[in-house]
């Protein structure tokens, strides 16, 4: 297909449609689109104004042809390019549950402090989200398939310094690095699926796959890392995934479609400012919570902190709305149910990675289970995400997402209930396996739900830092979330016997606080989400 049976050719105008059609009953506004001579009134939702009308025409002609050139491939290229966007996500989420299984060994071998450890996990989710939009944006102005490529061999490529650590903070930045990587190949394979599969039925099933490759990858990373640690080595979690990795981000490059990069003349500016200090501000409100888990939540740099990371972010919304190409437009958050979403799309995340490292840390250090049988406890996880995926995929189009989103919550409810309950080894089959089962059911329903309705009301040209916007809302969920977990568990658990009885009850603490989360993002989908 030609670029110009598909091109817009946008002009601000207030000339008459030609004569052999039906004149309109009132001139177009001053902001009207003409296009194939039609005229076309801009966005509801947008400022109605010639600047932008004029970005959103020109985005639009980069966008159709890009869509037409995707649209066009055969459902068999389609599939592959599927599997690609997945084995990204699959990668990203096995290189953080992978590690969970291994902390104890690694934090051994290295000397780690205690309350340190936690940022093997940190390091990861904190840069993955702060640099999200970076990366969103980037995919926006050159294009998604380069972006996506290099932050997948990224991730690949930092597992081998991770694996040849020979101090804690060496283990900490290349752990941060690949976090930068995996922040890179999220948004823009998120921007190429919604690409790839214009029609709502089939985009709702490529998410659902996408999401199914995350839980497919979160169990393999338990199991392959439980066996790794317990039969050679932690390292070679890191070596293994960097030996698998590498060789798909070259594949990636050459399966994807060509892509052309806008000249230099063309480009959008990238929103350095912006982009700084909602960064600065991500960074310092992580530490924060981070920190507090050693240091307490009264002491003053952690209080310090937390004022600062508030200061950034007021700054960057006001930065936001006078640079002429923000990073995160402001009309975004104009956007149908995006903003009650960001903000229910920090509930999955917390809940999964918050829930799956208490229960690995009781399985390991109250019930002195191995790593390999410790991972084994946690198969559910993925079984229950991986079907669980498949089936909300299917039904969520003929579902109103607001009620699949409401129902989600009371299903990780109903599992954080179940996992508080579970105070002995002997309770596991009663208590745990169902926890697992029905949490991971609301988790994908979160998941899927969220994701497809959030990405289905993006503009077109918008769709990478849109997807960037979501993602950083889940990786600090997430981030927070192990967090806060920990220090719960540790501050009550520090004041208790030393007995697996006694240190349950800080578990089970931490348990009933993601009780607490499901019942306000309840709140949020019933309330504020517009069906």
């Amino acid at each position: 297909m030609s670029s110009a049976q598909v091109s817009r050719t946008p002009t601000l105008t207030n000339d008459c449609p030609p004569a052999k059609e039906k004149p309109p009953t009132s001139s177009p506004s001053s902001s009207s689109i003409v296009i194939n001579g039609r005229i076309e009134l801009p966005h509801p939702d947008s400022d109605n104004t010639k600047t932008e009308a004029r970005r959103d025409s020109e985005i639009a002609t980069d966008g159709e042809v890009e869509g037409a050139l995707y649209a066009s491939l055969s459902p068999r290229r389609k599939l592959v390019l599927l599997g690609v966007f997945c084995s990204a996500q699959f990668f990203d989420v096995f290189n953080a549950s992978a590690v969970l299984v291994s902390l104890p060994s690694l934090g051994a071998d290295l000397h780690f402090a205690p309350g340190a450890l936690q940022w093997i996990l940190s390091a990861y989710t904190l840069t993955f989200a702060s640099f999200m939009l970076v990366a969103g944006t980037l995919a926006d102005i050159f294009h998604p398939k380069p972006i996506f490529c290099l932050g997948f061999a990224f991730v690949g490529v930092f597992n081998i310094p991770v694996g040849a650590s020979v101090h804690p903070v060496m283990a900490i930045v290349f752990r941060a690095l690949q976090g930068m990587g995996a922040a890179m190949n999220v948004p823009s394979g998120i921007a190429m699926i919604r690409t790839t599969f214009p029609d709502p039925i089939e985009r709702s099933v490529a998410y659902a796959s996408y999401s199914l490759a995350a839980t497919v990858g979160n169990i393999s990373g338990f199991v392959v890392g439980g066996i790794l640690t317990a039969r050679t080595s932690w390292r070679w979690v890191h070596y293994l995934c960097a030996i698998m990795v590498i060789p798909m981000s070259v594949a990636a490059w050459f399966l994807l479609p060509a892509h052309t990069t806008p000249p230099k003349s063309e480009r959008r500016s990238v929103d350095i400012p912006g982009v700084l200090t909602l960064t600065a501000g991500l960074i310092l409100f992580v530490y924060a919570i981070s920190d507090a888990v050693d240091a307490g939540w009264a002491s003053p740099q952690v209080i310090a902190t937390l004022i600062l990371s508030v200061i950034a972010f007021i700054a960057f919304f006001i930065i936001e709305s006078i640079v002429a190409h923000p990073a995160l437009p402001p009309r975004t958050w104009r956007n149908k149910n995006f903003t009650p979403l960001f903000f229910y799309a920090l509930s999955p995340y917390w809940w999964c990675l918050g829930c799956e490292l208490q229960l690995v840390s009781i399985f390991l250090n109250l019930w002195h289970d191995s790593p390999l049988i410790a991972a084994l406890r946690c198969l559910p996880i993925g079984v229950a995400g991986g079907v669980a995926s498949y089936l909300i995929g299917r039904v969520l189009p003929y579902l109103p997402a607001k009620w699949v989103l409401v129902a989600a919550q009371l299903l990780t409810a109903t599992g954080s209930a179940l996992f508080a309950l579970a105070g002995t080894r002997e309770r596991y089959w009663a208590f745990v396996f169902p926890g697992m089962v029905v949490g991971m059911l609301g988790l994908a329903s979160a998941y899927v739900g969220c994701t497809t309705a959030v990405m289905g009301d993006a503009r077109k040209g918008e769709e990478g830092v849109v997807g960037a916007v979501m993602y950083t809302a889940y990786q600090v969920g997430s981030t927070i979330g192990v967090a806060i977990l920990t220090s719960i568990t540790e501050g009550i658990n520090s004041r208790q016997p030393n007995d697996p009885i006694s240190q349950f009850r800080g578990y089970a603490a931490s348990f009933w606080s993601t009780l607490a989360l499901s019942g306000i993002m309840f709140i949020i989908a019933l309330v504020f989400v517009r069906r």
